[in-house]
């Protein structure tokens, strides 16, 4: 088996590598719903800001958030 040519010094590394890929093979079969109930005043209003700001170009780039 592969589990035993692993170095008793590298076990956690192994495990902890191991549970971040099942837990993102878990993350694929989660099933996200469509929300399709009408938008609320203040999402409608978020929404016309967004809009607007997209309109006008005043967005804010990812890079420079990140700087």
């Amino acid at each position: 088996m592969l589990i035993d040519l692993v170095n008793e010094k590298d076990t956690k590394l192994v495990h902890n590598l191991l549970r971040v890929v099942i837990e993102k093979e878990n993350e694929k079969e989660t099933i996200v719903e469509a929300d399709n109930a009408p938008l609320t005043e203040k999402e409608k209003k978020i929404l016309k800001q967004a809009e607007l700001d997209i309109e006008n170009d005043d967005l804010i780039d990812w890079e420079d958030l990140n700087e």
